[in-house]
């Protein structure tokens, strides 16, 4: 091994011990298709729609996905990041993907990967760094296409473009570029030219390219000039104008940006299918937003206090998702100079300008609340609370007006929803943070990734919650049978004849009331089994009912079964040899003379065998047969 090699094997196992040191907060992001592109299907069975952008990107997604569905397609779709499960990001025909479907092709990437791995560190002495959990994600999805046979996949980009895990699609029929500005520096670029340099990277030879074309007059110059390294075409999203006639926004009141993102969405649609109608109402109808995108949510008790009411949940953590989401509040929930409540939750970037981004939102007279999200795996880490108190004190917001609680979502939204007083209160930061909202208990929301509106029925548990509840029913249940069997059998000793130990009235008076408290603990765990229960079911039990038997429901055949026939007959003489002489090998039949010289023959065979069987050496009969004709002689 050279010394080279040396030294990186030796960086790789230090990676490798710094990997099972890492915080929760730690982001294991490495941009480069080398890993992801050994790991994704050989063959990839459905025609992909690459998505890209700074903002509006998931959104373009998902009306996509609409469209897909009211024409009746079927379609699998993935973006990112997924909430509150990994798999939710994975949807097949507007639904999510199987839970255990999605473990197990993850399982089959990561062996895929580890046998790979192996053969890489045979060969060059050196172990290759793992795959990144949005590489893992990646070609998760994909697997999942190719087993769901989808015709279609609609794939939106982790992060940037060329160097995405995403752009290991082997096959793309589309690709959209959504607006392009400042995010995620640290990995793509300081200048936004540089940025839309690397999400032009998705761009694919003879594969249109729609362009969102309220970008910047320089970055639609470099998506147009690497579109033609490639060998393809730009369309920008003027041209398909048209396409708005079907769209009432005095009814749906969509700002300009959802209008674009609207608009990339239909483009790439028309071309796909140039036959198929677009209705931009009725696909509208079927509220096809992602959540936490101006998504109007119901807080309930205890977090709203004794009243529930609304609030608005933007995940706006860029300098445009904050411009937009601005504008939004000033021309639609502030009325006048009244008041706003903030609750916002940032994760750490030194390229953010978050005072700016704080400045954009929040009014003297509003009511602010900076909080921190809980840090998951591959998760960053969130933006220190203090900003928030800095930031008031630089702007001279009254302290009355300003969160000083513990820092985090639960405890700072009761506060939020007391200091509002029924005016408008907005939940923005983070995706993560909006996560962690929706996990709240209280909290009801509209819509559900995806799958269109909620029907507004009580939703099942998750399964660890249902898990819990059905061991807590068990237990219960086993407890109150308990106590209903010692209660009979006192009953049963009351009224058997017995010695007569103590006085009668003591022994009575013991009896009752053992009895009375046995009666009450039952009572007790009976009322905890029925509050699992309905906690499970979503309703109460029905007293005194059970379900019918299937003789009940359909009720006794009106007249007995026969019984199965035999498909056997008794063997007897055929039709069709009636009359004919009997059958007999050789076409001859055989006399009683023959028969009887046939049976001496087998008996004298039978005895031969008989006599080498009973000797103890096979040879032995056969020699003294041959001394006996030898002495004769």
């Amino acid at each position: 091994m050279s010394s080279t090699q040396e030294i990186q094997f030796a960086l790789n196992r230090i990676n490798r011990v710094l990997a099972s040191k890492r915080t929760p907060g730690y982001r294991d992001i490495r941009l480069g298709l080398d890993r992801i592109s050994r790991v994704v299907p050989d063959k990839q069975e459905w025609k992909g729609i690459h998505v890209a952008g700074t903002n509006g990107k998931g959104s373009i997604c998902t009306f996509l996905a609409g469209m897909f569905k009211l024409a009746g397609l079927g379609y699998g779709s993935f973006t990112s990041p997924a909430f509150p499960e990994r798999h939710n990001g994975v949807t097949i025909n507007g639904l999510y993907v199987n839970p255990r479907m999605y473990d197990m092709e993850m399982k089959h990437v990561e062996e895929k990967y580890n046998r790979i791995a192996a053969g890489w560190k045979y060969k060059h002495g050196q172990e290759p760094l793992n795959l990144t959990p949005f590489e893992f994600e990646t070609a998760t999805a994909f697997r999942v296409f190719n087993k769901m046979h989808v015709p279609y996949g609609i794939v939106e980009v982790g992060m940037g473009g060329a160097t995405d895990a995403t752009n290991a699609m082997k096959q793309k029929s589309v690709t959209i570029i959504s607006k392009i500005g400042l995010d995620h520096q640290e990995y793509l670029g300081n200048s936004i030219d540089h940025i839309a340099k690397v999400k032009a990277g998705i761009m694919r030879k003879n594969v249109p390219c729609i362009v969102d074309h309220t970008n910047k007059p320089s970055v639609i110059h470099v998506l147009r000039k690497h579109a033609r390294e490639v060998g393809t075409d730009i369309i920008l999203t003027w041209k398909g104008e048209p396409l708005l006639l079907t769209l009432d926004n005095s009814r749906w009141m969509l700002e300009s940006y959802q209008v674009q993102n609207l608009l990339c969405a239909a483009m790439a649609f028309r071309h796909l299918f140039p036959l198929q109608e677009i209705n931009l109402d009725k696909l509208l109808e079927t509220d096809p937003f992602l959540p936490g995108r101006l998504e109007t949510v119901q807080v309930n008790a205890p977090l709203s206090g004794i009243q529930p009411r609304e609030i608005l949940v933007d995940g706006a953590h860029n300098m445009l998702g904050i411009t937009e989401l601005s504008r939004h509040v000033n021309r639609r929930l502030r009325k006048d100079d009244q008041p706003v409540t903030w609750v916002m939750g940032m994760s750490q970037s030194k390229h953010k300008p978050f005072f700016k981004m704080m400045e954009n939102l929040v009014e003297p007279q509003d009511n602010f609340a900076m909080v921190e999200f809980t840090q998951g795996p591959n998760d960053p880490q969130p933006l220190p609370a203090s900003f928030g108190a800095e930031y008031a004190k630089t702007k001279q917001i009254d302290p009355g007006n300003v969160y000083s609680g513990t820092p985090d979502i639960a405890s700072a939204l009761p506060w939020a929803c007391k200091k509002s007083d029924g005016g408008p209160l907005v939940v923005t930061g983070s995706l993560y943070l909006i996560r962690q909202l929706f996990s709240l208990k209280g909290i009801h929301r509209t819509r559900e990734l995806g799958t269109g509106v909620q029907t507004g029925e009580t939703t099942s548990p998750p399964i660890t919650e249902t898990k819990e509840l059905q061991r807590k029913a068990a237990f219960h249940k086993k407890q109150a049978e308990g106590y209903r069997k010692s209660i009979a059998a006192i009953k049963r000793d009351m009224e058997s004849p017995k010695k007569e130990t103590d006085k009668p009235e003591t022994a009575v008076e013991n009896i009752a009331s053992r009895l009375e408290d046995l009666e009450a603990q039952a009572a007790k765990h009976k009322a905890e089994y029925d509050d699992a229960m309905f906690n499970i079911r979503g309703r109460r039990a029905l007293p005194h009912m059970k379900y019918k038997s299937h003789r009940q429901v359909f009720g006794y055949p009106a007249t007995p079964k026969p019984p199965t026939k035999s498909p056997f007959q008794p063997a007897g003489e055929s039709k069709k040899r009636k009359g004919k002489s009997s059958v007999s090998w050789k076409g001859t039949k055989e006399s009683f003379k023959d028969q009887l010289a046939a049976a001496e023959k087998q008996r004298a065979l039978e005895i031969k065998q008989a006599k080498t069987r009973d000797s103890s050496d096979p040879f032995e009969a056969k020699v003294a047969a041959n001394r006996k004709t030898e002495g004769n002689l």
